[in-house]
């Protein structure tokens, strides 16, 4: 995730502060993502939608050619959870990412 986030951000030729204003993020939290210190997952609906990619590739990687609406309703949905909620679903997610079997 955070090679995807500071090579998107670097193609789409925004600086770390360029891509906070945009986001309302920090330009901290930019780089705690960039560097892989942090793994925020409610920042990263945000930072997709500023790069112009799929939030899903961005968090996950594999195929960059999502659908848009999925996108747009996932982060919709995903803005109307509680930060508690959030949390429980990342966990589950990381979780079951790590049961996926290796290719």
């Amino acid at each position: 995730m955070a090679y995807r986030i500071r090579t998107t951000r670097q193609q789409s030729g925004l600086s770390q502060a360029q891509l906070a204003t945009e986001t309302r993020l920090t330009q901290q939290m930019i780089s705690k993502l960039e560097s892989g210190q942090s793994r925020s997952t409610s920042a990263i609906f945000a930072i997709a939608r500023a790069l112009g990619v799929c939030a899903e590739w961005l968090w996950l990687g594999g195929d960059k050619t999502i659908s848009q609406p999925f996108d747009h309703d996932l982060a919709r949905a995903w803005q109307n959870l509680s930060e508690e909620q959030r949390a429980e679903i990342s966990d589950h997610i990381m979780s079951l990412s790590t049961e996926l079997p290796s290719k």
